[in-house]
C-alpha cells in the first residue's frame, strides 16, 4: 500500500488534481462508452431503439440510486479510515461486498416486477415499451458485476488510489464500446445486445480488481485488528446512516427524470429521443466536476479523519475555482460544436434541433450545476450529506420539475429546458447559504469518535446529524 498517496500530506490543489484528473479521464471514457451506445442503438436500430433507452434510463437510476449512494457513503467511511492510520481495516471492506450482493439481488428481481408498470405510469407504450423493458430486464440480471466494479472503485477512491480505478474503469468502457458494437452490430441482438454489453465489460473489470484487493487482504500485517460479525455489522450501519441521504438524493433524481420522460412523451418520440441525446451529454460534460467533487469529497474525509481543518478549507477553495475554470472551457465547447454533436446521435430533422436549442438555452448556466455539485463533495466529506439531499429536492423537486410541467404547456419543449436553468440557480443559492452556515470546516469532534476509540469498530465514526437537518 506504500504507493497510494497520503492525502492529509502535500500540496493541497496537487492532491484533488491528482484524484479527480485520473477519475474525470476514466468516467470521460465511461459516458463516451454511453454515446457510443447512443449511436450504434440509433443507427442500427433507429429512433425507436432510442427512444427505448430513454425511457429505460430514469428507471435503471432509480434500481441503482441506492447502492450509489451507499457505495459513496464507504468511500467516505474508508477515507477518514486511511486519514486516522486505519486503511487496512477489512471491516468496512466486507460490509461493502455484504451491501453490494444484497441490493444486485434486489434489482434484478425489481426489474423484473417494476418495469411494465412504471413504464404505463409514464405513458411509454407499444414498441418503445416493449424494447425498454427488454433493455432494463437484460442489463439487470448481470446487476451483480456492476455493482461489483463499482464497489471496487468505492473503494480505491476511498484509498486515495485514484490511479487504479481509472485503469479499471477505462478497460470496462473500452470493453462497453466494443461489445456494445460487437452485439448490437454483428450479432443483431438489437437492444438486448446494448444491455448485455455492460455487465460483460464490468465482470471482466471487476474480478481483475477483486482478485488484487483480494491479495492485498491477505498481506495485512499480523497486528492488524480481527474482524468479526459486529465489527462488519457496525460498518454497515455507519455505512448506511451515512449513505441513506446520498440513496435519496440519487433516488429523487431518478424519479425526477422519470416524470421528464412523462412531461415529454406527449411531444413525440423525436422529442423522447432527443431526451436521450441530451441527458447523455448532461452525463458527458458533468464527468469532470461530478469526479472533481468526489475527489473533493475524498480528500476532505481523509483530512476530517486526521484532524486537518485548515487543508479542508484550502481544498475546497482550490475545488472552486477549478471548476470555474472547466465550466467556462466546457460550456465553450458545447456552444461552439452542437450542430455536429447533434447531428452524431441522429438523422432526425426536429431531434438535431431540439438538442442545438437544448444546448444554447442550458450551456450559459452551466456553472449554476458544476458550482452546486463541487460544493457538495465537501458536504459529502464532512458527512454533512444531509444538504445535497434537501438541494436536490428543493432544484428538482419543488422547481424544475413542477416547472417543466407548467412551461412544458405553455411554451413547449423550450419551457422544459428553461426550467432546467432554474433549477440549477435554485438549487446552487441553497448551496451557497449552506455553505455560509458551515464555513468555519467541518466539526472538530465527531459525536461518535470517542466512543469508537474504545471498540474494534474503528476511531473515526461519522454522523449526519447536526445542524443541516
Amino acid at each position: 500500500m506504500s504507493d497510494v498517496p497520503d492525502l492529509t500530506r502535500g500540496p493541497v490543489l496537487t492532491q484533488v488534481v491528482g484524484i479527480a484528473a485520473p477519475l474525470a479521464l476514466a468516467n470521460l471514457l465511461q459516458q463516451g462508452y454511453l454515446l457510443v451506445d447512443s449511436a450504434v442503438v440509433g443507427r442500427y436500430v433507429g429512433v425507436t431503439g432510442l427512444a427505448a433507452m430513454g425511457a429505460a434510463q430514469p428507471l435503471y437510476t432509480i434500481l441503482t440510486s441506492l447502492f450509489t449512494g451507499v457505495s459513496n457513503a464507504f468511500s467516505v467511511r474508508l477515507g477518514h479510515l486511511a486519514g486516522a492510520g486505519r486503511r487496512d481495516d477489512p471491516s468496512a471492506l466486507r460490509a461493502l461486498a455484504a451491501c453490494t450482493v444484497a441490493w444486485a439481488v434486489v434489482c434484478a428481481v425489481a426489474a423484473v416486477l417494476v418495469t411494465a408498470p412504471l413504464l404505463a405510469m409514464t405513458g411509454v407504450t407499444g414498441e418503445v415499451a416493449a424494447e425498454a423493458r427488454t433493455f432494463l430486464v437484460t442489463l439487470c440480471s448481470g446487476m451483480v458485476a456492476v455493482y461489483a466494479l463499482g464497489a471496487v472503485c468505492a473503494v480505491l477512491t476511498g484509498r486515495g488510489d485514484a490511479r487504479r480505478a481509472t485503469a479499471l474503469m477505462i478497460a470496462a468502457s473500452v470493453l462497453n464500446a466494443v461489445f456494445a458494437w460487437l452485439f448490437v452490430g454483428p450479432c443483431g441482438l438489437g437492444i438486448a445486445g446494448a444491455a448485455l454489453a455492460v455487465p460483460a465489460a464490468n465482470a471482466l473489470a471487476a474480478a481483475a480488481g477483486l482478485t488484487r484487493l483480494v491479495r492485498e487482504q491477505r498481506r495485512r500485517p499480523d497486528g492488524a485488528r480481527t474482524v468479526t460479525a459486529a465489527t462488519v455489522r457496525a460498518e454497515v450501519r455507519r455505512g448506511l446512516r451515512i449513505g441513506a441521504p446520498m440513496a435519496v438524493q440519487y433516488l429523487l433524481i431518478g424519479v425526477g427524470v422519470l416524470v421528464l420522460v412523462w412531461i415529454i412523451t406527449p411531444f413525440g418520440d423525436e422529442a423522447l429521443a432527443a431526451l436521450t441525446v441530451v441527458s447523455r451529454l448532461e452525463l458527458l460534460t458533468s464527468a469532470l466536476f461530478l469526479n472533481l467533487s468526489g475527489a473533493l469529497m475524498v480528500f476532505t474525509a481523509q483530512n476530517t479523519g486526521a484532524g486537518q481543518a485548515a487543508r479542508v478549507r484550502d481544498g475546497v477553495r482550490h475545488g472552486v475555482w477549478l471548476g470555474v475554470a472547466l465550466t467556462a472551457l466546457v460550456s465553450l465547447l458545447l456552444l461552439t460544436a452542437r450542430g455536429p454533436i447533434a447531428a452524431l446521435f441522429s438523422g432526425s430533422a426536429e431531434t438535431r434541433l431540439i438538442t442545438e436549442r437544448y444546448i444554447v438555452v442550458t450551456a450559459p448556466f452551466f456553472l449554476c450545476y458544476t458550482l452546486t455539485v463541487v460544493l457538495h463533495g465537501w458536504f459529502n466529506g464532512i458527512a454533512r450529506t444531509m444538504v445535497p439531499l434537501v438541494c436536490t429536492v428543493l432544484s428538482l423537486g419543488v422547481v424544475r420539475l413542477p416547472l417543466s410541467y407548467a412551461l412544458g404547456h405553455a411554451r413547449g419543449v423550450d419551457g422544459v429546458m428553461w426550467a432546467t436553468v432554474i433549477g440549477w440557480a435554485a438549487g446552487l443559492a441553497y448551496t451557497l447559504l449552506a455553505a455560509a452556515r458551515h464555513s468555519g470546516g467541518p466539526p472538530e469532534s465527531d459525536p461518535d469518535h470517542h466512543h469508537d476509540q474504545d471498540t474494534e469498530a474503528g476511531p473515526m465514526a461519522t454522523s449526519d446529524s447536526g445542524g443541516d437537518r
